[in-house]
């Protein structure tokens, strides 16, 4: 069950500003605009499936092909006689559950406050929960993929990249940080049937694993796609190779918070990577030795899903046994990982 919050009432104090020193003949001017504060850009929501269920459903079932049977295909190759043909069975097909839980939050604003007030401030309000959902999901959606599946000798799933020599993020070093290097190993780790895992779990040394994966392709309609935070766009940035590698044609579509292209993969930068300070448990599950982040390619579109059981609904509302006017938003949703192996790891030291 997602967190509630409660409604707590906004007074005129808490919407007043600083205080000033006035006098009756000095005039003064009160500008309505906002001088705003900056925005978390928002953009693991636009390379997820996005699914929305009818009014009257609980959980929405996602079907899925675990991975083509390929070499694991039945074949006779003698003449039939007097024996029947060899069957397949057919057994790669699973499901993904997703539940939509609801998520409720809001303001409770005095009438006088509005009353008294130079600014609007249910638009201010509209505008924060608008705000504050969009960056709720997003940042779900990283940490949703960065909790995927880990890569096994048996099981299917996400492998693990780590820069310089490092094998953990217990053994990440300052210096540890993104090269175009690692950029190609985790495309060609996507692309690959083959499939690696750390063999002391969730870290160690990467190791073949017995288990074969879906050999991804990178295509216009879902590409591949790196989300990196500042500090990798800074590295980019001071790197000729990735600089002259991502400028693009005139003609060329180019995703929002997307800095260019590196081997036909986009590069996105957000501030919603997973990062983990020094001594803190890192997302491999290890202690980090250094301050840390998780980066994450995927294939788009097929990675993770987030499925809506009820869009946000934002509502304003008289209150008038407390002389208020309330502003809640309603929604309900689930992210679900669908194709863990659809996601490789890249675990950074910060500097």
């Amino acid at each position: 069950m997602e967190t509630i919050q409660k409604l707590a009432e906004t007074q005129a104090s808490d919407v007043r500003g600083a205080s000033s020193t006035t006098y009756g003949l000095e005039p003064i001017q009160y500008l309505k605009e906002i001088v705003d504060g900056a925005k978390t850009q928002l953009f693991f929501t636009n390379f997820v499936t996005e699914i929305t269920a009818p009014a009257g459903v609980h959980d929405v079932i996602l079907p899925k092909r675990t991975v083509y049977e390929g070499a694991s295909m039945t074949y006779d190759t003698t003449e039939r006689i007097g024996s029947d043909i060899t069957w397949t069975t057919l057994d790669n097909l699973t499901s993904v559950i997703a539940t939509p839980a609801p998520v409720i939050s809001g303001y409770a604003l005095s009438n006088f406050s509005l009353r008294t007030n130079a600014v609007n401030l249910l638009k201010v309000a509209r505008d924060e929960l608008s705000y504050s959902i969009g960056n709720r999901v997003d940042s779900a959606i990283a940490v949703a993929l960065g909790d995927a599946t880990v890569a096994s000798n048996s099981v299917r799933g996400a492998q693990t990249l780590y820069g310089g020599d490092a094998t953990s993020a217990a053994t990440l070093e300052a210096g540890d940080v993104i090269t175009t290097d690692l950029v190609a190993k985790a495309a060609r780790y996507l692309k690959d049937t083959r499939m690696y895992y750390r063999a002391s779990g969730a870290y160690g040394t990467e190791t073949l694993s017995a288990v074969a994966k879906n050999p991804w392709s990178n295509d216009n309609s879902e590409p591949f796609v790196l989300f990196i935070s500042p500090a990798q766009e800074e590295t980019f940035r001071k790197d000729s190779q990735f600089v002259n590698a991502a400028e693009y044609g005139s003609n060329k579509v180019v995703m929002n918070g997307e800095i260019g292209e590196y081997l036909g993969i986009k590069v996105v930068v957000t501030t919603n990577c997973e990062q983990t300070a020094a001594s803190a448990t890192a997302p491999d599950g290890t202690t980090a030795a250094v301050a840390c982040t998780r980066c994450i390619m995927m294939k788009a579109k097929r990675a993770a899903a987030l499925v809506w059981g009820q869009k946000p609904e934002i509502k304003v509302f008289d209150y008038p046994t407390r002389d208020q006017t309330r502003i809640s938003l309603v929604c309900a949703y689930a992210i679900k990982v669908t194709q863990d192996d659809a996601i490789v790891f890249v675990d950074l030291a910060l500097v």
